[in-house]
């Protein structure tokens, strides 16, 4: 396999031998939600932006139509993987502490303002290659495994997420 110079980095070992580049393997990531780590996950689903634009007619000028940029739209993150005895139960107790915030709302006027969340990938030899910082994270819905004596399957959980974008420039 060839790979463009610009991905190659020298090995400072052996003068003329180059590594491969660290790509990000679709398989290796991890989730941190408010500062606290929730672990590996097998999948995620649905980290997406749409641009949303609108074209709209000049007055007078038929031959083309401007384009405004209309609405930024985030896709809700759907977390899955094997119910895991550690990072399951901090998953539990994060809900928990959202759930206490939303039912403990004393009228104040202050809401939740959603939280963090970052997605991380990570590369063969388990180091970041890029991440995703999710702002106003709010849990959306997390389901457990279906439990059925019957069947030999992996016990799956699924955690989602709605956030209100991961392109912010603070």
């Amino acid at each position: 396999m060839t790979f463009p110079a610009s991905l190659m980095k020298v090995a400072s070992a052996s003068p003329g031998m180059t590594t491969i580049p660290q790509y990000g393997l679709a398989m290796r990531f991890q989730v941190t939600v408010d500062g606290l780590n929730l672990g590996a996950w097998s999948v995620c689903k649905g980290l997406k932006v749409k641009l949303s634009i609108k074209k709209v007619d000049s007055g007078g000028d038929y031959s083309t139509q401007r384009i405004l940029p209309e609405k930024v739209e985030y896709d809700n993150i759907t977390l899955e993987r094997a119910v895991h005895p550690t990072q399951s139960k901090a998953v539990k107790r994060w809900l928990e502490a959202r759930v206490k915030d939303w039912m403990n709302w004393n009228g104040s006027g202050n809401i939740y303002p959603g939280g963090t969340a970052i997605i991380t990938l990570l590369g063969a030899q388990g180091t970041e290659v890029m991440s995703w910082n999710l702002t106003g994270v709010y849990p959306v819905s997390w389901s457990g495994p279906s439990l059925d004596a019957t069947q030999s399957k992996v016990a799956i959980e699924a955690l989602e997420l709605a956030h209100q974008g991961f392109l912010n420039s603070n």
